[in-house]
C-alpha cells in the first residue's frame, strides 16, 4: 500500500514540474518576440502542459501507476528532449515518446476505457517526427486533446466507448497530420468531423461551448498558421484549465464561470485581426488569473495510507 502511495505521489510531482514549466514557457514566449526563442517558448510550453495534463490522469487510464523510476526516467526523457528541441527540432522526443507510448498501451484493447489512449499514442509517435513547430504542435497536444474530447463527450452524450469510433478518430487523425505535414492545413477539418459525429458535444455549459468551438476554430489555421495554436487557447481555458490544474496541485477547483473563455476568444480574435498585443495581454492574463484562483483557493491534503 505503501508502496502504491509513493508511485501515485511522485507521478503528481512529475506532472506538477511540468505545469510549472508549462507556465513559465508560456509567460518567456509571449513577451520574448525572437523568431527563434518564441515559437520555442510556446510549442515547449504546450508540449509541457499536455505531459502534465495526460500524465496525471495516466493512472486512471491504463488503470495502473507507474513505477517510482518510471516517473521520473519519463520526465528526464522529457526534459532532455525539450532542452534538445532548440537546436535539433523533435527528434529527441524520441525515447520520450517511445516510453510514454509504452506506458500507454497497457491492456489497450482489453477494455473501452483503454480504447481512447489509441489517439494519444498516435500523437506520441508523431511528435519525433515532426519537421516543423506547427507539427509538433499537431501531434501529442492535438492528440491529447482529441482523446479527452471523445472521452468526455461521448460520456456526456451517454454513449459506450467504441474501438471502431476510436479508430476511426484516429485514422482521420493521423492523416490530416500527414495532410498537414505537406502544407495542407485545411485537414485539420477532418479529425474535426469524425470526432463530432463519433462523440457529438453538448453546448450547456463553458466545457460543451468550448468542446464545440475548438473542433471548428482550429479548422480555420489555413487563414493563418497562428489561429490553429489560438485554438488550443480556447480548449485549455475550457477544460483543461478548470479542471486539471487543481487536480496536479491537489487545491480546490475555483468555481470558474465564463471569464477564461472570454480571455481565450478574445486572444483568438484579436491574434486572427493581427492585433498582436492584445492577443499576448490576453494570453497572460489568462495563464496569471488561474494561477492567482489557484493559489487563492484551498489546499487539498494528500493523507498518507
Amino acid at each position: 500500500m505503501y508502496a502504491f502511495y509513493r508511485a501515485t505521489v511522485d507521478v503528481i510531482i512529475a506532472s506538477r514540474i511540468a505545469l510549472f514549466l508549462s507556465a513559465a514557457f508560456f509567460i518567456l514566449g509571449v513577451f520574448i518576440p525572437s523568431p527563434a526563442l518564441h515559437p520555442f517558448f510556446m510549442v515547449g510550453g504546450l508540449l509541457a502542459f499536455y505531459f502534465a495534463v495526460m500524465y496525471i490522469q495516466l493512472p486512471g487510464f491504463v488503470n495502473a501507476v507507474p513505477a517510482r523510476w518510471a516517473t521520473w526516467l519519463l520526465l528526464a526523457l522529457f526534459l532532455i528532449g525539450l532542452a534538445a528541441s532548440y537546436q535539433y527540432g523533435y527528434l529527441p522526443f524520441l525515447p520520450f515518446s517511445l516510453f510514454y507510448a509504452l506506458l500507454s498501451a497497457r491492456r489497450l484493447t482489453r477494455q473501452p476505457t483503454y480504447y481512447p489512449n489509441a489517439i494519444t499514442i498516435a500523437g506520441l509517435l508523431l511528435l519525433p517526427l515532426s519537421p516543423t513547430h506547427i507539427a509538433a504542435v499537431a501531434s501529442f497536444p492535438l492528440a491529447s486533446v482529441y482523446t479527452l474530447l471523445y472521452r468526455i463527450d461521448s460520456s456526456r452524450a451517454r454513449l459506450p466507448l467504441s474501438f471502431k469510433k476510436v479508430l476511426a478518430v484516429t485514422a482521420s487523425y493521423l492523416a490530416s497530420w500527414l495532410l498537414l505535414v505537406v502544407g495542407q492545413l485545411w485537414a485539420l477539418l477532418i479529425p474535426s468531423l469524425v470526432l463530432t459525429a463519433s462523440a457529438p458535444p453538448k453546448p450547456r455549459d463553458t466545457y460543451g461551448v468550448g468542446s464545440l468551438l475548438f473542433r471548428w476554430l482550429i479548422a480555420l489555421a489555413p487563414l493563418h498558421h497562428h489561429l490553429m495554436y489560438m485554438a488550443f487557447v480556447v480548449i485549455m481555458s475550457a477544460l483543461c484549465a478548470p479542471y486539471f490544474p487543481p487536480s496536479i496541485l491537489y487545491r480546490e477547483m475555483p468555481n470558474y464561470k465564463y471569464e477564461l473563455l472570454t480571455m481565450a476568444l478574445i486572444a483568438y480574435i484579436a491574434r486572427a485581426l493581427e492585433i498582436v498585443a492584445l492577443a499576448a495581454l490576453a494570453v497572460a492574463a489568462l495563464v496569471l488569473y488561474v494561477a492567482v484562483r489557484l493559489f487563492l483557493s484551498k489546499p487539498v491534503p494528500l493523507k498518507p495510507p
